[in-house]
């Protein structure tokens, strides 16, 4: 009579199987699995591998620029190039994105600015038209 919800394994916030620490920075593009804690700072992609239950953690401190996507995000720092999230978005209180957002699901705290456009996916169903006024119609 009752289902359970399949759970998607999401990686916990606690056991992220890689890290760019805040001593550290990166130039080039970077692609992970699993999860991944960014409190560095990144010139470059930073991608998931298609198809995985990832996490992305960027740090208050941690600094992105160039398109960034992943399957969840806590985003608390700064990107400056294009964010899609297949999944759910949270942005902290502060998160600094400079470029348009794609989401599935999103949780904004006070205090964070995105400077772009913000664009829902969902099922992308057609706009529903009005009919036209009886003055546009053309009778046959």
């Amino acid at each position: 009579m009752f289902r359970s919800k399949k759970s998607v394994s999401r990686p916990s916030i606690d056991s992220f199987s890689s890290l760019i620490s805040d001593n550290l920075s990166v130039v080039g593009d970077v692609e992970f699995a699993e999860g991944l804690k960014v409190s560095g700072r990144v010139r470059g992609n930073v991608s998931y591998k298609p198809g995985t239950a990832s996490l992305l953690a960027l740090s208050a401190g941690g600094y992105i620029e160039g398109d960034v996507s992943s399957h969840d995000a806590l985003i608390d720092g700064t990107i400056v190039g294009d964010l899609r999230v297949e999944h759910l978005l949270e942005l902290h209180s502060n998160a600094r994105v400079r470029g348009n957002i794609s989401y599935r699901q999103l949780s904004m705290e006070n205090g964070a600015v995105v400077e772009g456009k913000l664009k829902c996916l969902g099922d992308e169903k057609p706009v529903l038209e009005l009919p036209k006024p009886e003055s546009e119609q053309t009778l046959s």
